[in-house]
C-alpha cells in the first residue's frame, strides 16, 4: 500500500499541476524577467502563482488525509483479531490452568487439615479494627498475619519458624524439580531470549531509513538529470510518478518471491542492502564520470531493489519472529527506531555534500546487511504457533523442554545457531 500511495501522490499531483495550467508557461522569465526572486532562482524560465500551488498542496493532503480516516474507520468497524493471536490466547489460559493445577498437587503437598483450632478461629468474630485480617494460604502451616511477610517468617502451632513460600515464586530447574527465588518478570525473559533478534529488526530499520531518506534527500538530483535542468513543474513530477512507478514494481516483485523457500525473508533483505549499497557507493565514486543516463538507470534500480528488499522486509520481519504475545511491542520498538533513522538522515545529512551522502548510504546499507546476517533468522517456512509455544514454555520454566521446529537450525539466526552450541559444550 505505501508504494500504490506514492504512485497516486505523484499522478495526483502531475494531474492538478496540468489541469491548474502549472505546466511552465509562455509568459516566463529568464533571470530576473520577473516575478519574485525565490520564484525565479527554483524555476527558470516558468512563472507559477503561489497561492494556486498551495491550493494544489492542500488537496493533495486532504486526499490523503481522506483516504487515512477511511482505514482508520474501516479497521475500528471490520478488522478482527488474526487467528494466531486468538489461538495464542486460547493456548496462554490453558496452560496458566495447567500451571495452577500441576501446583496444587505437586509431591509432598496435601490440603491443610482443619483441627479444633482452625475450628475454634472460624467462629471468632471476623472485625480485627485496625489490625489486618489473618492470611490463610495452603503453602503455609498456620495462620499468619500480613506484618509476618515482611519478617523472616511465621510461627507455626508448634512454636517452630517457618519461612512463607509462594509456589508462584518458584522455578522449574528440572522436571519435578523448583528452587525458591524471584521468578523473572516477562520483559527480561523476552530480552534474554530475543534481545538479539530485537537489536537486530531496530538496528537494521534504522540504518535502512538512514539510506532510504538519504536517497529521497538526493533524489533531486537525479530527476533533474532526467529531465534537464530547465524541467518545468510538471515534468519534474511526471519523472518522480515513473520513478514512484518502478519502486511499485519492486514492492510487486518483493510479494511474488518472498514466500518461496528458496528466497525468503532474510535472503530477500540481505541481497537488497547489498544491491542498493552497491549503487549508492557507485554513484558517490563515479559520479563525476558517469552521465546523466547511468545516473538515472543506477538511481531506478537502486527504488527497485530498495522496495524489493529492506522497504518491505524490514517492516515483515518484526511481525514474525516475536511471539504473538510481545509482537506489538517489538514492532513498535523496532519501527520507532527505523523514524530515529529517518530523522537523522534529514538533520545530519544537510551538512554534508552528495558524494559524501551517497557513501554514507551506501556504508549503513553494507553494515545493516551484516547485522541481518548475524541477527536475524528467517521464518519463512516457520509456523508462528511454534514460537507462541516456545514462549510459553519459556514462561513456565520449561525451554529446554521444547524440541519444536522453532529450534531447527534453519529457523535460527547465526549468533543463536553458535550461541546454542556454545552453551551445549559447556
Amino acid at each position: 500500500m505505501q508504494g500504490v500511495g506514492i504512485f497516486a501522490n505523484s499522478l495526483i499531483l502531475t494531474f492538478l499541476l496540468m489541469v491548474t495550467k502549472h505546466r511552465g508557461g509562455e509568459n516566463g522569465y529568464e533571470n530576473g524577467g520577473g516575478g519574485d526572486d525565490d520564484a525565479n532562482d527554483n524555476n527558470i524560465g516558468y512563472e507559477y502563482d503561489q497561492s494556486t500551488l498551495l491550493n494544489i498542496w492542500r488537496i493533495v493532503y486532504a486526499t490523503g488525509t481522506l483516504v487515512l480516516v477511511y482505514l482508520l474507520v474501516s479497521r475500528i468497524l471490520h478488522l478482527t483479531e488474526s487467528e494466531v493471536w486468538s489461538q495464542d490466547r486460547i493456548q496462554r489460559t490453558a496452560e496458566l490452568a495447567n500451571r495452577m493445577n500441576r501446583e496444587n498437587v505437586e509431591e509432598g503437598f496435601s490440603p491443610p487439615k482443619v483441627g479444633p483450632y482452625e475450628k475454634e478461629m472460624a467462629t471468632l468474630d471476623t472485625n480485627f479494627g485496625d489490625a489486618e485480617p489473618p492470611i490463610i494460604s495452603p503453602t503455609m502451616s498456620s495462620i499468619t498475619m500480613r506484618s509476618d511477610f515482611e519478617g523472616l517468617g511465621s510461627t507455626n502451632l508448634d512454636g517452630c519458624r517457618v519461612v512463607p513460600v509462594v509456589m508462584e515464586d518458584m522455578i522449574c530447574k528440572a522436571p519435578g524439580e523448583y528452587s525458591v527465588k524471584t521468578k523473572p518478570s516477562e520483559m527480561t525473559l523476552l530480552l534474554q531470549h530475543y534481545g538479539v533478534r530485537l537489536f537486530g529488526t531496530s538496528a537494521t530499520w534504522l540504518l535502512w531509513d538512514i539510506a532510504f531518506y538519504g536517497n529521497k534527500l538526493f533524489q533531486s538530483s537525479f530527476l533533474i538529470a532526467m529531465t534537464g535542468e530547465d524541467a518545468s513543474l510538471v515534468d519534474i513530477t511526471c519523472a518522480s510518478a515513473i520513478n514512484a512507478f518502478v519502486a511499485l514494481l519492486g514492492y510487486f516483485a518483493a510479494a511474488a518471491i518472498i514466500d518461496d523457500p528458496d528466497v525468503g525473508r532474510l535472503t530477500l533483505q540481505q541481497t537488497g542492502f547489498i544491491i542498493t549499497g552497491t549503487l549508492f557507493l557507485l554513484c558517490g565514486c563515479l559520479s563525476d564520470r558517469l552521465s546523466s543516463t547511468w545516473l538515472v538507470v543506477m538511481y531506478f534500480a537502486s527504488s527497485f531493489f530498495g522496495q524489493c528488499g529492506p522497504n518491505c522486509t524490514t517492516f515483515l520481519i518484526p511481525a514474525e519472529i516475536f511471539p504473538t504475545e510481545t509482537r506489538t511491542m517489538c514492532h513498535g520498538i523496532s519501527a520507532s527506531s527505523g523514524k530515529l533513522g529517518a530523522l537523522l538522515a534529514s538533520v545530519l545529512f544537510n551538512f554534508i555534500g552528495e558524494k559524501q551522502l551517497f557513501l554514507f548510504s551506501g556504508y549503513a546499507s553494507f553494515i545493516a546487511c551484516l547485522i541481518t546476517f548475524v541477527t536475524i533468522p528467517e521464518t519463512a517456512t516457520l509456523d508462528l504457533y511454534e514460537i507462541d509455544k516456545q514462549w510459553r514454555m519459556i514462561l513456565d520454566g520449561r525451554k529446554f523442554e521444547y524440541e519444536g521446529p522453532a529450534n531447527d537450525p534453519k529457523h535460527l539466526s547465526f549468533f543463536e545457531r553458535n550461541h546454542n552450541k556454545l552453551c551445549c559444550r559447556r
